[in-house]
């Protein structure tokens, strides 16, 4: 990934450090790393960082030199591409999908397709992804295409006007039917995948707003949710907090949930993160990139009543 930069005649004079750092947004780890493989270049000559520039001289910088492999081995697999640029790349991840490599599986994963697909493109094979979903949770992932792209992207993601959205069914109806989980979550145990809502945790915030419920023996409300924190399993968490636990979670259910789940025919949890809005870095073009909703949401929207609500969550 080349980037570019012309000198104008404001530059006379200006050292490239200054570039490198203000206009391509490089930290000082990946300006040494840059330095040592002579990937730092003016009129296509290797300069050093405190080469001053003439008007209309070209910086350019190849920030994908010495980069170390990602970890993720290629494999060919299904993905969804949702949307893709130089830098980044969005895909849809099915439930039962594992986002990225672990100790305990290495191959198999979202990552590893992802890799897969970019190497057979000519790309190269890294790949890092930027947000993560639990392993039965779908909906978009983005993965950067470069450690540079990852470092931007996870800083437009953390800004105030970026925005994960999600919608959940749930089992029963949530009082009020807009509201605020504000409470903190831990571990069950050191080392323990369980979280639980306790007073020793760390902060966790989850906006809610009801959409819609189906009526009758199997009452469900489908929800849209918005984090203002990212704690594991936090929406999962809260919902059974407030008695609303999420359809086909094995993990954090009731015995209600799970009759209901079973019912409908719910074999997976009914969490979808189906919209990221965020500045793009290198366009600073604000997107929203949506991903279709699993099935098991398909019957619910269909015979749901409507709750009138107010925009956003």
């Amino acid at each position: 990934m080349i980037l570019t930069y012309k000198a104008c005649g404001e530059d006379a004079g200006r050292k490239v450090y200054a570039v490198l750092r203000r206009e391509f947004r490089l930290s000082e780890t990946l300006v040494r790393r840059l330095k040592r493989y002579d990937a730092i270049r003016v009129d296509g000559q290797p300069v050093f960082t405190d080469y001053r520039l003439s008007p209309g001289q070209v910086v350019r910088v190849d920030v994908t030199a010495g980069e170390e492999p990602s970890g993720s081995v290629p494999e060919a697999g299904p993905i969804e591409i949702l949307f893709e640029n130089e830098g980044l790349l969005a895909v849809r991840k099915p439930p039962g999908l594992i986002t990225h490599p672990s100790r305990a599986r290495y191959t198999g994963t979202l990552a590893n397709f992802v890799a897969g697909y970019l190497k057979a493109k000519g790309e190269g094979e890294t790949c890092h992804a930027v947000n993560r979903l639990d392993r039965d949770t779908s909906g978009v992932v983005l993965f950067a295409k470069n450690g540079y792209m990852k470092a931007l992207a996870s800083e437009a993601l953390g800004r105030p006007e970026a925005r994960k959205e999600y919608t959940a069914l749930v089992c029963g109806v949530p009082e009020p039917l807009r509201g605020t989980v504000d409470r903190p979550i831990r571990r069950l145990r050191e080392r323990d995948m369980l979280r639980i809502v306790a007073e020793d945790g760390q902060r966790a915030v989850t906006h809610y707003e009801t959409l819609g419920v189906l009526e009758g023996d199997c009452r469900v409300s489908l929800l849209r949710l918005r984090l203002e924190t990212g704690r594991t399993h936090q929406i999962r968490v809260h919902m059974l907090h407030i008695g609303c636990p999420i359809l086909g979670d094995g993990l954090y259910s009731t015995d209600a949930s799970r009759a209901i789940s079973k019912r409908l025919g719910v074999e997976t949890q009914a969490l979808h993160a189906g919209v990221l809005r965020f500045t793009e870095p290198l366009s600073g073009r604000y997107l929203e990139i949506t991903a279709p909703e699993p099935p098991a949401f398909d019957f619910v929207r269909r015979n749901m009543r409507p709750v009138p609500t107010t925009k956003g969550v």
